[in-house]
């Protein structure tokens, strides 16, 4: 019975040891829940709400980008506003064409091919009420607005400063939706397609003045290098204008004199707005025939022409107005392709052609590089004759040797086939017969060819890359077709 009784005392301060170590365990393990809870919080709000975010051990990184609500907030924002905001396009753009009573019955032909009435805003800014050789005002032109002299209020030289005044009331003018205002003379050739796409390319709601400065070193050495001509026109972001405008006053009294394009560049360079240049605009101070430069243009989307009345017309035949409906012509079917260069070989025959696509054709009865057609046949003439550099490109010099001269062809008529998304373009020789066979090549002259056809595809997008071609000839046939197409990998033209 003792030992029972021992038995029984022994079982019942163990069960009491038990439960103790239960309670115990029990209190440690909430204890060490809570401490370490505590800890984590601690932690995260120390990762977290850090003014400096000073942890940057790669065991938090993880955290910070999964769990900060604040960064997520601001992105998805972000996003949710860049969604929210439509591409540029043309009804974002506003016109600034800065004209005069005196030239518009000449130049308003320059103006109408690409002014898209009711859809393309901005006005023409005159310096005085319109006579009645002008008037009625033709529908197809962009409205006129007469500057006022109360826009300025230091009108010492109006001339000069017309450009100020001009951006001033069309600032006024425009509305809200306003991103780009463009500023143009009165004979300047615009591709309206092409200007949006490029505009687009770049943040309308920071700083920008994009525009392009003189084919000829004299002209920029004179004005600037880094200047935006009005002719071939320019571009200003509506910031750009707002600041602009804001110290308009105190530029013009500190460049008093100086003209708008120059009043415009020192104005905003002072105020750290520099040129973006864009090779597809073109001031065109040059003189004669400009094919040789339409023939090369650069590999960039064409965007403005200009001085149409002091070159030739660009094409054969035709007079200055005529030729600019006639390169029109292709503009409606394909902005994007027209003016780019193509150049491909007909191996048999040992010639080189040259496209540019919408304008004209360079047959050549020899292998020549690409390097050396992509520079410009020098055509034409220097707007001011000095010393060379004339140019700010290279060119190639006219001569005599029919195994460096093309025969030319120039663009005739254009016909799309929207089912197979294909564009044909035909182009006719400028003059029969007129180029002697090249004489190491003497069996393969062109003589023979009177037209090219052009087969491309439709809306080629510039950001793919130059494009190549592949020449067809019948030996009996006159006509030479070449079919545009992507280059292949590693492909060398020449």
């Amino acid at each position: 019975m003792a030992f029972d009784n021992n038995n029984n005392n022994t079982n019942t301060k163990l069960t009491k040891l038990s439960n103790i170590s239960q309670s115990l365990s029990l209190s440690t393990l909430w204890k060490s829940i809570a401490l370490s809870g505590a800890l984590l919080f601690l932690l995260h709000t120390f990762a977290f709400n850090h003014p400096h975010k000073m942890i940057t051990h790669k065991l938090f990184a993880p955290l910070e980008f999964t769990f900060s609500s604040s960064e997520i907030s601001r992105s998805s924002s972000s996003l949710q506003q860049a969604s929210r905001e439509p591409p540029t396009n043309i009804s974002h753009l506003f016109f600034v064409i800065v004209g005069s009573t005196k030239t518009w019955r000449s130049r308003r032909g320059y103006i109408e091919p690409w002014w898209r009435p009711n859809i393309t805003k901005g006005h023409v800014f005159l310096e005085k009420p319109p006579g009645r050789d002008l008037l009625p005002w033709p529908q197809q032109s962009p409205p006129f607005i007469v500057n006022k002299d109360s826009s300025i209020t230091n009108a010492k030289f109006k001339t000069q400063i017309r450009l100020f005044q001009s951006l001033h009331e069309a600032f006024n003018k425009a509305n809200k939706d306003t991103r780009w205002f463009v500023i143009a003379d009165d004979d300047t050739l615009f591709f309206l397609d092409n200007l949006v796409e490029a505009l687009e390319m770049y943040d309308h709601k920071k700083h920008y003045y994009i525009g392009m400065n003189s084919e000829n070193v004299w002209s920029n050495a004179i004005f600037s290098f880094d200047m935006g001509y009005g002719g071939g026109g320019y571009a200003l972001s509506y910031p750009t204008v707002e600041t602009l405008l804001k110290n308009m006053e105190d530029c013009i009294a500190r460049y008093l004199g100086v003209y708008s394009d120059l009043l415009s560049f020192r104005c905003l360079a002072d105020l750290g707005i520099d040129l973006t240049m864009n090779k597809g605009i073109h001031q065109i101070d040059l003189h004669g025939d400009i094919s040789g430069l339409l023939s090369a243009h650069p590999q960039s989307p064409l965007i403005s022409l200009h001085h149409f009345d002091v070159i030739n017309p660009i094409f054969p035949a035709m007079s200055r107005q005529e030729s600019v409906n006639h390169l029109m012509k292709t503009a409606k079917t394909d902005q994007s392709r027209i003016l780019q260069q193509t150049i491909c070989y007909q191996r048999g025959n040992n010639w080189s052609v040259s496209v540019s696509w919408g304008y004209s054709v360079h047959v050549y009865q020899s292998i020549l590089p690409r390097n050396y057609l992509k520079r410009p046949l020098e055509t034409f003439r220097p707007w001011k004759n000095v010393r060379i550099p004339v140019y700010t490109f290279n060119t190639r010099r006219v001569t005599n040797d029919p195994c460096e001269m093309p025969r030319q062809f120039f663009f005739d008529s254009v016909v799309e086939d929207k089912n197979q998304s294909l564009v044909t373009t035909m182009y006719k020789v400028k003059t029969l017969g007129s180029l002697p066979p090249c004489l190491p090549n003497v069996n393969q002259s062109a003589r023979n060819i009177s037209q090219v056809r052009v087969i491309a595809a439709t809306m080629h997008k510039m950001g793919e890359g130059i494009e190549c071609c592949d020449v067809e000839n019948v030996s009996s046939s006159e006509t030479l077709e070449v079919k545009i197409r992507a280059c292949h990998k590693d492909e060398v033209l020449a």
